[in-house]
């Protein structure tokens, strides 16, 4: 019992390290999947949780927290204290140990019925995300918060190790977890032993033992030289917005929520994106224009860019939007044109990317995931800035690339990636 109240005690501090899981089982045999696995904390549904469970847990340094589905979301909890309320995405707050959401599209290159590669406005392969959104959240949220984002499997369908790799991924591209909820027949499979579901949860815990060693490397602030403005009311809380159309081509975005916008600090910004000018206070205005003055290009947008939120609450784009969204973003492609903002990547049509970077700028990172089924060959990464070494992280193990600079960038070749890498210029 001191035990549980101590650690209890500690969970303001501590909550944020969670690494979460959804878990079906409540038979203390099942914590034997976890011996290798960075997994620390499983969300057990409320009317199956056991303190006898939760006392074995706690032997191996796992939490259980019990989990209670709402008409808002899910509520988290540990005792009597609540640690999380993981809502609908209209009524999430912005306050917390952790911040997040139940809803979320499943990552992963979209096909239509026949089977074909659905493009998007880009032309390029449609890939679903919730990695704008996500990106958007930690924007939004005081230093410190640790956002979740807890969406599952669609219903029906089994997947393999693969598409749980993009999930993790997806999320961590945004510098926040995903809470692992694996589908029923891989569920089922796992917890009877099967061979192939064991191999497969090995690929999976290696992907998250691999994000949770190179933690300070996602969670660093987003670099590059473009800057968009968005508020709530501009479309940024769902997929399928601006933000998502140029994060398809790789172009590295810094977000600067509205009521951030008098506090940030925008030295490298070449081109700044004001969605909604109109929704800015004088002050605000004025922000933008000291940025100007700096040498950045200030786009402003039009009515047209500014995307209401669905009042259904809905995460994806009505139709009756569409047309707006792809006359928006021919405009801003055409602003965007072929120009480096930090970092372009070539011969990548399923992978999304992020750039980040210590305050000094010496060092940066490019987080990339894989949204395809099959290992990608010859990406190549071209980095604004001379960097001297190039080093490949990934779930296998890392590698050292071959350089080649030219008068104001670096040319790095990639010569396979499997699923999710970081790649570190110095």
């Amino acid at each position: 019992m001191i035990q549980v109240l101590i650690l209890a005690a500690l969970l303001p501090s501590k909550v944020g390290e969670c690494v979460p899981a959804r878990w079906v089982s409540t038979d203390p045999a099942s914590l034997a999947l976890l011996a290798e696995s960075p997994i620390n904390c499983l969300l057990v549904e409320e009317s199956k949780f056991t303190k006898e469970f939760a006392a074995a847990a706690l032997e191996k340094n796992i939490r259980v927290f019990s989990a209670a589905e709402t008409g808002e979301g899910l509520v988290v909890r540990e005792g009597s204290a609540v640690v999380a309320r993981l809502t609908t995405r209209s009524r999430m707050a912005w306050d917390g140990v952790v911040v997040g959401s139940t809803q979320g599209l499943w990552p992963g290159v979209k096909a239509e019925k026949a089977g074909k590669v659905e493009a998007r406005p880009t032309g390029t392969a449609w890939i679903e995300t919730n990695s704008g959104f996500l990106r958007f959240v930690r924007a939004n949220v005081p230093d410190g918060t640790t956002v979740w984002i807890a969406n599952q499997p669609p219903e029906n369908t089994v997947l393999g190790p693969q598409r749980y790799i993009q999930a993790i991924g997806d999320a961590a591209l945004a510098g926040a977890r995903w809470v692992i909820s694996l589908d029923r027949d891989f569920q089922k499979r796992l917890l009877a032993g099967d061979a192939k579901a064991l191999e497969g949860w090995k690929r999976i815990n290696r992907a998250l033992r691999f994000y949770e060693d190179n933690r300070e490397l996602w969670t660093q602030s987003e670099a590059g030289r473009l800057a968009v403005v968005q508020d709530p009311g501009s479309g940024a809380l769902f997929s399928g917005s601006i933000l998502d159309m140029i994060a398809a081509k790789n172009i590295p975005t810094a977000i600067v929520p509205t009521d951030r916008l008098m506090a940030a600090s925008l030295p490298d910004v070449r081109l700044l994106l004001n969605i909604d000018p109109a929704g800015l206070s004088d002050a605000q205005k004025e922000k933008v224009r000291a940025v100007a003055r700096q040498g950045a290009t200030v786009v402003n947008g039009p009515p047209g860019w500014k995307l209401d939120l669905p009042q259904d609450g809905s995460i994806t784009i009505p139709e009756s939007q569409v047309k707006q969204l792809d006359d928006a973003w021919r405009e801003i492609n055409g602003i965007l044109g072929r120009r480096n903002f930090g970092v372009r990547l070539f011969n990548a049509s399923s992978v999304l990317s992020s750039l980040r970077a210590a305050a000094d700028r010496k060092k940066v990172a490019l987080h990339l995931v894989n949204y395809s089924d099959y290992p990608l060959e010859a990406v190549t990464v071209e980095a604004l800035g001379i960097y001297k070494t190039a080093t490949l992280l990934t779930p296998q193990g890392r590698r050292k690339l071959e350089v080649f600079t030219g008068e104001e960038q670096t040319e790095i070749t990639i010569e396979k990636m499997e699923d999710v890498a970081i790649l570190i210029l110095e």
